[in-house]
């Protein structure tokens, strides 16, 4: 899926430039050159987790019917400093909702040729997730039409960007709970219930993969478009990928777990719990056994990500200096 998406950066690119080449006749003013000052913004988007959860493909996430039911968003606000035309740097806070569940392949599992299909284990597994995200950036934002602040390019209102950074993020992994007498209970928190095992001593579970944070430092990269609608007011497009450290993000990562070991570190109420939202299988096919220790739960090797699609606007705050490139 990450080298998807690293072809779907490398041509977007080439997209955005080639747009912004063949528009040189669009907007071409000296007053769109950004001068060095502070400007503040906002943005919105649709938010994405990209993990074990959920579809395996980019194409499925997005074209099946049960995503358009519940779209989920980020949003926050955001103060940046532009040191030069072609470079700013900016410092934001962004809360939204990562979710995912293993439904958005119901429609691809039921034209499924063999049970052995991925879609169709997906949906057999019947995982989702919820986690409110708070997020903390440091972005770099690049201009190369604006590396020349006095060129023909540059003067262009509509300008491509590239966008860099690090960022600190804090999630809440919850998932639905639906006992087996298919009473939906509603969300529950799972960090607690170390479904997988995680963090456990090994004289409960010998291997267990360590305890994951709920604090997590992202990596963002991205591309955007901006477009300068005066020399105050500026609309951009961004697409934002963020890579993370943890494969936790959906709180499955790993293999199957006894059960029976739940009891061994948890209440026998939280242990029934646990025990429940490890293995949801039944509620898709109850003639189906449970699944035993050991079997694959998630894929341990590729980290979780998320990302954002949305749009920008921006207030640039009038500054009384005037630059050497005026």
């Amino acid at each position: 899926m990450r080298k998807t998406f690293i072809r779907s950066i490398i041509a977007a690119g080439l997209l955005f430039t080639t747009a912004a080449t063949t528009n040189a006749q669009i907007g071409i003013s000296s007053e769109y050159v950004e001068p060095r000052g502070w400007s503040m913004g906002t943005s919105i988007g649709l938010l994405d987790l990209w993990g074990d959860v959920g579809t395996k493909s980019i194409l499925d996430h997005y074209d099946n019917s049960e995503y358009t039911k519940k779209p989920c968003f980020m949003g926050g606000l955001f103060f940046r400093y532009s040191a030069h035309p072609s470079f700013a740097f900016r410092i934001g806070g962004y809360y939204g909702t990562l979710y995912a569940t293993d439904m958005w392949n119901k429609s691809k599992a039921q034209t499924a040729a063999n049970i052995e299909d991925d879609s169709y284990q997906r949906y057999l597994r019947n995982q989702s997730i919820r986690a409110n995200t708070w997020e903390g950036s440091f972005l770099f934002e690049i201009a190369p039409l604006r590396f020349n602040p006095e060129s023909r390019s540059a003067m262009r209102r509509f300008q491509p960007l590239l966008l860099f950074g690090v960022a600190g993020m804090h999630f809440k992994p919850q998932a639905e709970y639906i006992d087996r007498n298919y009473v939906n209970r509603g969300y529950v928190d799972l960090y607690d219930l170390n479904v997988e095992g995680t963090g456990l001593s090994s004289g409960i579970y010998k291997g267990a993969p360590p305890k994951y944070s709920l604090w997590q430092i992202v990596v963002p990269a991205g591309l955007g478009v901006r477009w300068d609608i005066g020399k105050r007011l500026s609309l951009g497009v961004e697409w934002l990928y963020r890579y993370t450290f943890t494969d936790y993000l959906d709180n499955v990562s790993g293999d199957y777990v006894d059960p029976a070991m739940y009891s061994k570190y948890l209440t026998p109420e939280k242990a029934a719990l646990a025990k429940e939202m490890q293995d949801k299988t039944w509620l898709i096919n109850k003639h189906l056994p449970a699944h035993s220790a050991g079997e694959k739960r998630g894929n341990s090797s590729n980290n979780d990500s998320y990302s954002t699609f949305g749009l920008t606007l921006i207030f640039k705050i009038p500054g009384k200096k005037v630059p050497w490139w005026y």
